[in-house]
């Protein structure tokens, strides 16, 4: 389902800027649609490596169930943002930098595919990493997305 951008003088589709987007940003917004079919958004702690991204958070919740009955997603990351003013204040516009994208979100289960995510969202956090056991990997949940659709928009900044 390819999505046309309105303002097309702001729309970015050089990767390399898009990947420098997704590889400097900590946290996206995650959209997903409940089996109601009512819209469900949870920002979360991710990182982007070779083409994909990798989620994490809690083990158990609305956000998994969700997934489960339905892995489609659209994400976004937006950098740099900044509420500007006209001179008399009346009118306002913001400068940022973002990457929108839609694709599939499974969860990772091996124990060995875990550890390798979580070792990249711990490069990503700049933390200290080491492997998780069976036991403890029941408390995180991994995931990644495989990436369908991206664009990035740029406002307020030069364009590549």
């Amino acid at each position: 389902m390819k999505k046309e951008m309105r303002r097309k003088d702001k729309q970015v589709q050089d990767r390399s800027w898009i990947e420098d987007v997704l590889k400097r940003g900590k946290y996206l917004y995650l959209g997903l649609a409940t089996p109601d079919g009512d819209p469900y958004v949870v920002p979360l702690g991710y990182a982007y490596e070779d083409g994909t991204i990798y989620l994490h958070g809690a083990a158990n919740g609305l956000k998994t169930d969700i997934i489960e009955s339905n892995a489609r997603a659209s994400f976004n990351v937006t950098l740099d943002i900044e509420l500007v003013r006209d001179e008399k204040g009346s009118e306002f516009t913001n400068k940022y930098r973002s990457v929108t994208g839609f694709g599939d979100v499974s969860a990772i289960t091996a124990l060995d595919e875990k550890n390798a995510a979580l070792a990249i969202l711990m490069r990503n956090f700049g933390g200290p990493h080491s492997d998780i056991t069976e036991e403890g990997s029941k408390s995180v949940w991994v995931a990644k997305i495989s990436i369908s659709e991206i664009t990035g928009k740029c406002s307020g900044y030069p364009k590549p």
